[in-house]
C-alpha cells in the first residue's frame, strides 16, 4: 500500500494527527480483511525519499460508506512501538522525537484519549466490571453500572490489551464519580505515582491509545440533532453490513452494534436491549460516532432483527408521547392508596404489578425506571393507568 505526501506541510499534519499515534488511514476501494498484514510505503516525492513500514489492518471502511460521508479504505496499525515509530518519522518533520504530538513526550500533558476496552475496578470489597471511555498516562475513566468505589478509595484497575489480550493491573485512587439519571455512570481513577513513572505502564497505555486512535481513523462523526438517532442508525445500517454506533449526550454514552441485519447489542450504562435502545432513540441532541465494524464486547441479550427492533422502539416512543410526563416528576415517590382494591381494577400487567410493589416500598419514579427492565414509555403508561384508577398516588 502507498501513501504519498505532496509537501512537507501535508506530512506534518498527518504526523501530528495520526502517524505519531502509531497508525494511518489508507484510501482504497480494494477488498481487505481485518487483521491482514500489510506493508505501507510512505512516499515523500518532494524530498525524493520513502519509508516502508509493516502493519496490520484494524478496520475496514467499505465503499458503500461513501454515500453517507465516509471514505473507503483501511486503518493500519504499525507494528513498531509508538516511541520507536516517532524516532524514525520525527526527522522527516523536523521535530525532536521526545516532543512528538504537541509535547506529549514522557508524561507531560498526559492528554486523555478515547479508548473503549474491557476493564475491572477492585477495591475495598467492591469489584466492578466496566469498559473504559478514555485513558491517559495518568488516569482512566471507566463506564460502570450498579455500585462502585467512593471518591478517595484506593483501587486496582485491570486493563485488557485489545489485540494481544495482555492484562495489566494498575494501582490508583478514585478521584470522581459521575452520575446520570440518578445512577452511577462512570468512575474516574488517577494512577499512582509509581505507575505513572513506570516505563512498562507507559508502553502498555501508549500501545492501547495508538490502536484505539487508529480504529477511529475511518469513523464518521456528527451531531444527532440534524437527523435524529433513528435516522442516523438506519442510514448506516443501509450503507454497511455491520457497524458500531456510539451516541453521547452529556455524561451518558451508549452503543449500538449491528451485523447481518441483526441488532447485536444496545447498551446505555447498565441498561441493555430494548430499554437502552428506546432511551437512546429518544435523544434529540448529542453527537454520534460510527465505525463499520462491530465493537468487541460481550452481548448480554440474544440478537434481534434490526428493522423489527427499530420499529418496536419507535412505536414505544410514539405511544409514550401520549403520556403527559410533567404529571410524573422523577423525584416523586409512589404511594399505596388506603382502601384501594387492585382486584376491582382487573388483571394487572407485569409492569403495573411491579409498580404496585414499588409503591408499597415508596420508590421514587426515577428509581422505578431504573429497576423495572421494560422500556420507559411502557412504565409511564402503566403508571398513568394506575394513578387514574386511584391505585397509586404520588408524593411530590
Amino acid at each position: 500500500m502507498r501513501v504519498e505526501f505532496e509537501d512537507v506541510e501535508a506530512f506534518q499534519r498527518e504526523y501530528a494527527s495520526n502517524l505519531s499515534n502509531g497508525g494511518v488511514f489508507v484510501r482504497s476501494d480494494e477488498a481487505f480483511e481485518a487483521r491482514e498484514a500489510v506493508e505501507v510505503e510512505l512516499a515523500f516525492p518532494y524530498a525524493n525519499r520513502s519509508l516502508t513500514l509493516v502493519g496490520e489492518i484494524v478496520d475496514v471502511v467499505p465503499a458503500g460508506m461513501a454515500a453517507v460521508g465516509g471514505t473507503a479504505g483501511v486503518a493500519v496499525q504499525f507494528t513498531l512501538r509508538v516511541q520507536e515509530l516517532r524516532k524514525r518519522l520525527a526527522p522527516l518533520v523536523d521535530v525532536e522525537a521526545d516532543d512528538a504530538e504537541d509535547g506529549e513526550g514522557g508524561n507531560r500533558g498526559a492528554p486523555r484519549k478515547p479508548v473503549r476496552i474491557d476493564s475491572q475496578i477492585e477495591g475495598e470489597g467492591v469489584v466492578v466490571a466496566g469498559r473504559t471511555r478514555n485513558l491517559s498516562l495518568t488516569g482512566v475513566l471507566v463506564e460502570v453500572s450498579g455500585d462502585g468505589p467512593a471518591p478517595g478509595a484506593s483501587v486496582a484497575v485491570a486493563l485488557t490489551h485489545p489485540t494481544t489480550g495482555e492484562e495489566r493491573i494498575l494501582s490508583g485512587h478514585v478521584v470522581r464519580r459521575i452520575e446520570a439519571g440518578g445512577e452511577l455512570n462512570a468512575v474516574a481513577v488517577q494512577f499512582s505515582a509509581e505507575e505513572i513513572a513506570s516505563e512498562e505502564t507507559v508502553r502498555f497505555i501508549e500501545e492501547i491509545q495508538g490502536i484505539e486512535h487508529t480504529l477511529r481513523l475511518g469513523a464518521i462523526t456528527g451531531p444527532i440533532d440534524g437527523l435524529g438517532p433513528q435516522a442516523v442508525l438506519q442510514m448506516f445500517a443501509t450503507s454497511s453490513p455491520s457497524g458500531t454506533l456510539l451516541l453521547r449526550l452529556g455524561q451518558e454514552e451508549g452503543v449500538i452494534c449491528f451485523e447481518g441485519g441483526l441488532l447485536i447489542l444496545a447498551q446505555l450504562g447498565g441498561k441493555t436491549g430494548m430499554k437502552a435502545l428506546v432511551r437512546m432513540l429518544s435523544w434529540r441532541e448529542g453527537v454520534f460516532e460510527f465505525r463499520a465494524a462491530v465493537e468487541d464486547r460481550q452481548a448480554k441479550e440474544a440478537p434481534l432483527p434490526l428493522e423489527a427492533a427499530l420499529f418496536d422502539a419507535v412505536r414505544q416512543i410514539d405511544e409514550g408521547s401520549t403520556v403527559e410526563q410533567s404529571r410524573f416528576p422523577l423525584q416523586a415517590r409512589l404511594e399505596d392508596l388506603p382502601g384501594a382494591d387492585p382486584d376491582a381494577y382487573g388483571p394487572l400487567s407485569k409492569v403495573e404489578a411491579a409498580l404496585l410493589d414499588l409503591a408499597h416500598a415508596r420508590f421514587t419514579i426515577q428509581r422505578a425506571l431504573e429497576v423495572i427492565p421494560e422500556p420507559d414509555p411502557e412504565i409511564f403508561r402503566a403508571l398513568q393507568a394506575l394513578v387514574d384508577a386511584e391505585l397509586v398516588a404520588l408524593d411530590i
